[in-house]
């Protein structure tokens, strides 16, 4: 312990002193860090953030578990309530699968150990910044942005697979569960999702600003473009999927970079669990094997469909607002709204005026 308090303690004076003798680095950094939360981040997840909570909070997962009971335990071992939140994941963007996890657990919807698995494979990049940020911004390819997406929907579903396989032994039902979520008024439902989605952006933009400019003064004592490049990839992915693009790397290996999503998203998905309780190591660990996954299975995808060396363009410049929406996330978030539409009760809602 002494010695991970004491490796801590220089980490924090070395970013002290780097912060002090390169502030106009640190500024300059923080800035892309502004400019892609502003101008990517908040616009593409935010708006799923808040569906993700809201079809736990209005219990529109529960209706829909009940349709897709059988499909969710016999593919990933989880309740059909967990349904929606394994498809919101797959396109809503890295902390979607995991805010919304957290609010499953917080209602009683699944257990301690069915909440880590599912944290396991239920993070995932968004559409609008797999094909329009990475494959138009940074690569200069609306195909190599459409094969990235596909090979991160196959890893997800693989790794969903792996880690089912891995549930003997779990408890089937929460000890407690609260009360049912249908029986909160949807108006109240609404308003806490976009209070809680609005708490998890903050945190969230918080982790990227404050990466960025780590990044940029860690590019300053790091010379060489390639190992810079890897450890931009290592650290966030957004930065680290444009240095890679730069140094012309193979697709598998951006394909790679965003399975594992950088430290930074994994920062972002802890702030974002409250209290569900995820250990680290796994975590990074499965972090790791979702990577591998995806660069084998984009590795393969190229094999048939090979990439020009326009692909590889330089990319110059912070990805703006019009990066930010894409088609099939347009059309998953009409979907979801549909379902939200036909799960409204029929009967007029009545609210305690009381107090």
């Amino acid at each position: 312990m002494e010695k991970k308090v004491g490796a801590l303690t220089l980490l924090v004076l070395a970013a002290a002193c780097a912060l002090l003798l390169f502030p106009a680095a640190a500024v300059q950094g923080a800035k892309n860090g502004l400019g892609y939360s502003l101008g990517i981040l908040v616009p593409s997840l935010y708006p799923f953030l808040v569906l993700s909570i809201f079809v736990v909070k209005s219990g529109i997962s529960e209706r829909m578990g009940h349709v897709l009971e059988r499909p969710t335990r016999a593919l990933f071992h989880l309740p059909g309530r967990a349904a929606a939140t394994v498809l919101m994941s797959a396109v809503g963007g890295y902390p979607t699968g995991a805010r919304s996890t957290e609010a499953l657990y917080e209602e009683g919807a699944v257990t301690q150990e069915q909440a880590e698995r599912m944290m396991r494979f239920c993070v995932n990049a968004g559409p609008s910044f797999v094909i329009t940020a990475v494959g138009v911004g940074f690569l200069h390819s609306a195909q190599a942005g459409i094969i990235l997406l596909i090979s991160q929907l196959i890893a997800f579903f693989l790794t969903g697979l792996i880690s089912g396989r891995q549930s003997q032994g779990e408890r089937q039902r929460p000890e407690k569960q609260k009360k049912q979520a249908a029986s909160r008024p949807m108006a109240q439902a609404f308003v806490e999702s976009a209070s809680d989605a609005a708490y998890s952006m903050l945190m969230m933009c918080s982790m990227v600003i404050l990466f960025a400019a780590l990044m940029n003064l860690l590019r300053l004592a790091v010379r060489n473009p390639n190992l810079s490049a890897i450890l931009s990839s290592l650290l966030e992915v957004t930065g680290g999927c444009a240095d890679l693009a730069r140094r012309g790397v193979p697709l598998w290996v951006v394909s790679a970079a965003i399975g594992w999503g950088g430290v930074c998203v994994h920062f972002q998905i802890y702030a974002c669990l409250g209290k569900l309780s995820v250990k680290k190591s796994r975590f990074v660990f499965w972090r790791a094997i979702q990577g591998a996954v995806s660069g084998l299975v984009c590795f393969g995808i190229c094999l048939f469909f090979p990439e020009t060396e326009e692909v590889f363009s330089n990319f110059d410049g912070t990805p703006v607002g019009t990066l930010s929406g894409s088609i099939p996330a347009a059309v998953a978030l009409a979907l979801l709204c549909l379902a939200l539409l036909f799960s409204l009760p029929r009967k007029k809602v009545e609210t305690n005026e009381e107090g």
